[in-house]
C-alpha cells in the first residue's frame, strides 16, 4: 500500500516529462555560450573554458614522496570540466601524471601524443565505438600532448607530416564537452609547453601537427569530411546500441556487486605504501585508477564506501542517480547525466569514507524527499535501458577497501531513509 501523503514524490507524468524535456535538450543541441554560462566555466590561458570541480582534501601528497618532475606539495587528485570550440586547441605541453579524458557530449576531440622515441599517437575520444571512438582515454605520464577538434582536421597524411585543415566552422554549434582527472593533482607549476624546436626534432615527420598545436590559430576543414563524420554519429546515436553489445565491443565482465566493468588504467608510475596513507587503506596501491562501468535497468551498484574520492563520468544511456548517506544520517542524490537544464551533471564525486550506491533513475518511479518511500518502475528491459559510465579513483581503488553496507547499520544511521536503504542493501 502506498501512502497517500506523498506530495514532494515525482509523479509518473512528472517523469515522464523530465523524458520528454531530455529529448528535447538533446534534439535543441545547447551551444558553447549556454554550456559556458550553466556550469559557470572560465577560459583557460591555453585555450577552451575550465571549471576545477574536485580537488580532494582527504590526502596531500608532498614533493618530497613524489618523482622528480612533480615541482610543488599536492592533493591526491583534481577533476575539471573542460569545454573546446572549433577553431581553438589544447597546446602541445606535458605534465608528470597521467590525465584521463571523459568524453561527456558535443563533438570527438583528438588527442595527439609524441613520445619519446618521436612516435606519435592519436586517439578520439567520443561516443561512436562502433568506429573507434572511446568515451575515456588516459595519457600517460611525462608524454607530449595536445587535443583538438577532430571535425577540425579534414584528412591527414598517416605519418602526420600533412593534414588540410576545415574552414567557417561556428564555435558555438561545434565543440567538446568533456571531463579531466588527475592523479596526482594538476598543478600549473609543473606544465611544460612545448617548443617547436624541441618537438620537430622529436618528430620531425609530423611538423604539420606540431606548428598546429603550438600556438597555431585552429582552422577548419572541407564541409564534406564534416558531413561524413556527423552522419555517422547520427547514425551511431539512432541506432541505439544494446547493453549486450557494449558489453561485448568493450570486453566489460560481471562485476561481483552488479554490472558490468571493465579496469581501464591503473597507474604504474607513483605507488603509495599502506604507511603513507590514512588508517582505512588496507594495501599499497598505485596512485589512480578507472574502469568502465555498464549498469542495466533493475540492477543496482550496492551501498559501500572506500576510502578514497570516487568521481562518476556521465557518457551514454540513461542518467543515473548516485545516493550517498552520510555520518550525521543525511541522504544525498545526485544525477549523473547529460541533462544540464534539469540539474543533471555530466561528472560528480563521491567523497571519501561516504556510504553510497546507485541506481538508474528512471528505475524509480517516485519518492519522497526523505527518502523513506519510493516506487519502482516496472517492466524495464535491461538490454534497452542501461547507464554506462566511466569511475576514476585515487588513491587507486582496491577491493581490499571496499566495505559493503549491512540494513541493519545503515538503518540505525539513517532510519527515514529506509526504502531505499532495502533497496541498496539486498537481503541477501
Amino acid at each position: 500500500m502506498i501512502p497517500k501523503n506523498l506530495d514532494r514524490r515525482r509523479s509518473r507524468r512528472e517523469r515522464e516529462r523530465g523524458e520528454e524535456s531530455m529529448a528535447a535538450t538533446s534534439s535543441e543541441k545547447k551551444t558553447a555560450a549556454e554550456v559556458v554560462a550553466m556550469l559557470d566555466l572560465q577560459r583557460h590561458p591555453d585555450g577552451g573554458f575550465i571549471l576545477e570541480t574536485f580537488r580532494d582534501p582527504s590526502i596531500s601528497l608532498p614533493k618530497s614522496a613524489l618523482p622528480p618532475r612533480y615541482k610543488v606539495d599536492r592533493a591526491v587528485s583534481n577533476a575539471i570540466y573542460f569545454l573546446l570550440p572549433a577553431g581553438e586547441i589544447v597546446q602541445l605541453h606535458r605534465i608528470p601524471c597521467a590525465e584521463t579524458w571523459h568524453y561527456y557530449m558535443g563533438e570527438p576531440l583528438t588527442v595527439f601524443e609524441v613520445h619519446d622515441d618521436g612516435q606519435f599517437k592519436m586517439t578520439v575520444v567520443g561516443p561512436d565505438l562502433r568506429h573507434g571512438q572511446k568515451p575515456q582515454y588516459t595519457v600517460p605520464p611525462n608524454v607530449w600532448f595536445g587535443a583538438f577538434l577532430t571535425c577540425d582536421i579534414e584528412s591527414f597524411t598517416e605519418d602526420g607530416s600533412v593534414f588540410v585543415k576545415t574552414p567557417g566552422r561556428d564555435s558555438q554549434l561545434h565543440y567538446s564537452f568533456v571531463g579531466v582527472t588527475c592523479a596526482p593533482a594538476f598543478q600549473i607549476e609543473d606544465d611544460e609547453m612545448a617548443t617547436r624546436e624541441s618537438m620537430k626534432a622529436l618528430a620531425p615527420k609530423a611538423e604539420a601537427f606540431i606548428n598546429y598545436l603550438n600556438l597555431e590559430a585552429a582552422g577548419s576543414l572541407g564541409q564534406k569530411a564534416e558531413q561524413r563524420r556527423e552522419e555517422s554519429m547520427a547514425a551511431t546515436s539512432a541506432e541505439k546500441k544494446t547493453a549486450a553489445e557494449i558489453v561485448a565491443m568493450l570486453d566489460l565482465q560481471r562485476h561481483p556487486d552488479g554490472g558490468f566493468y571493465l579496469e581501464t588504467f591503473r597507474d604504474p608510475s607513483i605507488s603509495l605504501p599502506k604507511s603513507a596513507l590514512p588508517p582505512r587503506y588496507k594495501v599499497d596501491r598505485s596512485v589512480s585508477s578507472a574502469i568502465y562501468f555498464l549498469l542495466p535497468a533493475g540492477e543496482i551498484a550496492k551501498l559501500h564506501r572506500i576510502p578514497c574520492a570516487e568521481t562518476w563520468h556521465y557518457y551514454m544511456g540513461e542518467p543515473l542517480t548516485v545516493f550517498e548517506v552520510h555520518d550525521d544520517g543525511q541522504i544525498k542524490m545526485t544525477v549523473v547525466g547529460p541533462d544540464l537544464r534539469h540539474g543533471q551533471r555530466p561528472q560528480y564525486t563521491v567523497p571519501p569514507n561516504v556510504w553510497f550506491g546507485a541506481f538508474l533513475t528512471r528505475d524509480v518511479e517516485s519518492f519522497t524527499e526523505d527518502g523513506s518511500v519510493f516506487v519502482k518502475t516496472p517492466g524495464r528491459d535491461s538490454e534497452l535501458h542501461y547507464s554506462f559510465v566511466g569511475v576514476t579513483c585515487a588513491p587507486a581503488f582496491q577491493f581490499e577497501d571496499n566495505e559493503m553496507a549491512t540494513r541493519e547499520t545503515m538503518k540505525t544511521l539513517a532510519p527515514k531513509a529506509e526504502a531505499f536503504i532495502n533497496y541498496l542493501v539486498p537481503s541477501d
